[in-house]
């Protein structure tokens, strides 16, 4: 049987392989290139056959089973049409499943929550952060990491320290969105609703969903789903709180006496040693309001204080004069500051007894925060190191030294931290002798 034939149904059934040959190829007479291959094992398959570029391509068109004579022959001039033109039909159906493919994932990621691609944001960060390669500043902290994690939270569950539930994080609403559907609109009336509340926690996460936001455009996956321009919209930014400035958050040297005196002056004991004890060590907010009885030794001179990222927490001096002051706290239950009004027994809430310790001070504003702050400004008058100073606040070493090779005793911490409160002491003019165990304030100009 010759090898070009004209086609016909019955005549395609019948083409065979030849004895001896993995296939056989048979020809079209009507449209040139238009061929059935019949393989050994007794298929057969429509093909076409052209030259691109000097080099003979050859395509498979589909199964003689499923597809029609009629319909193969069709493709194969449409093929032709192609090849005439000099187009590879291979990159051009290349092209087109790629298109499809994006066109799919677009579909989909319209689809995809917020809650979704942030999870694969952070654990992008995360991997970013095992890598030692990366120097400090291109990579995040354990603290940003959990800065990340506290504001995106659904809120509701167990403290991991002291009681009561989680609150839930700013950016927790935002989860639940669609990526598609983030606008400056949106975004804004989440901004004033979180301000009206809490501002500083509105700003942060702001901030962090915008670098979030900024992240997602640099993804082909996201790039043409998401809106970009949504977190630059003015309106929103006009709604985002603005930063307080931290230059001016500290207690000057001068205000000291001051803020003693009027600290002292309380009427709750707890909340006078609370503050001072803020001051004096540098202490977060909540590490001091969860210090319990357990966490005090006495003997040794030590206050363990339950860090905010290191579950371990840091043991630092329990200063003479601080001593005193806790010493002479009511033991009510666990906590060092309790209170007899709280649900859990725990002083939760210094806000109105440090606003009232500025307002007869007559000193300017200054956060609860700032009192860490200012520790970490003051002790500049005593020369202490800053690694000394860094061990006790809880801020992680910078140095390689710092962080692996240096181990500084309790001791040698209490030596510096002593003189420091010795120095505020002064400034403070109180008088105060550790043998007597009660403190005196006096101050210069007093009738």
């Amino acid at each position: 049987m010759s090898n070009k034939i004209k086609f016909t149904a019955g005549r395609v059934d019948c083409f065979a392989c030849e004895a001896g040959k993995p296939f056989s190829i048979f020809w079209d007479t009507d449209v040139k290139g238009f061929g059935v291959k019949a393989n050994q094992g007794g298929s057969r398959v429509y093909i076409f056959q052209d030259k691109l570029a000097r080099d003979v391509v050859r395509i498979t068109i589909g199964s003689t089973n499923t597809q029609s004579l009629s319909e193969a022959r069709i493709e194969a001039n449409r093929l032709k049409l192609l090849f005439d033109k000099g187009v590879d039909p291979r990159e051009l159906a290349k092209e087109q499943q790629e298109r499809l493919l994006a066109r799919k994932a677009e579909l989909k990621g319209k689809e995809l929550l917020v809650g979704e691609v942030w999870g694969e944001y952070l654990d992008y960060q995360k991997d970013k952060m095992t890598r030692p390669h990366i120097e400090r500043g291109k990579k995040w902290g354990a603290r940003h990491l959990k800065d990340h994690e506290n504001l995106s939270q659904a809120g509701g569950g167990k403290k991991k320290r002291g009681s009561g539930e989680t609150k839930q994080g700013v950016l927790y609403p935002l989860m639940s969105e669609r990526m598609a559907d983030i606008t400056a609109e949106l975004l804004s009336s989440w901004q004033k609703r979180e301000a009206e509340v809490r501002a500083n926690n509105a700003r942060q996460g702001f901030e962090m969903f915008r670098a979030f936001w900024r992240w997602c455009s640099t993804r082909p996956e996201y790039a043409k789903v998401i809106d970009l321009g949504a977190v630059e919209n003015k309106e929103l930014r006009d709604e985002v709180p603005s930063r307080k400035s931290k230059k001016f958050d500290v207690l000057q040297r001068g205000h000291l006496k001051a803020w003693f005196k009027a600290a002292t002056s309380l009427n709750s004991h707890v909340a006078r040693v609370y503050l001072q004890a803020l001051l004096l060590t540098g202490a977060r907010r909540e590490e001091m309001a969860n210090l319990r009885w357990a966490d005090v030794d006495f003997q040794w001179s030590a206050l363990w204080v339950k860090d905010k990222v290191d579950a371990e927490g840091r043991k630092i001096p329990l200063t003479p004069y601080l001593r005193c002051l806790i010493d002479q706290l009511p033991r009510r239950n666990e906590w060092v500051f309790s209170s007899p009004t709280a649900k859990d027994g725990r002083y939760k809430d210094p806000s109105v007894a440090h606003q009232r310790v500025l307002k007869l001070a007559e000193i300017p504003p200054v956060t609860i925060h700032g009192l860490k702050r200012s520790f970490l400004s003051l002790v500049e008058w005593t020369e202490m190191p800053k690694g000394i100073c860094s061990q006790i606040v809880g801020h992680s070493e910078s140095a390689t030294a710092e962080k692996h090779y240096v181990t500084r005793p309790l001791d040698l911490l209490a030596i510096w931290h002593a003189k420091y409160e010795a120095w505020i002491l002064e400034q403070a003019e109180i008088e105060f002798k550790p043998s007597e165990g009660r403190q005196t304030l006096k101050v210069v100009g007093a009738q």
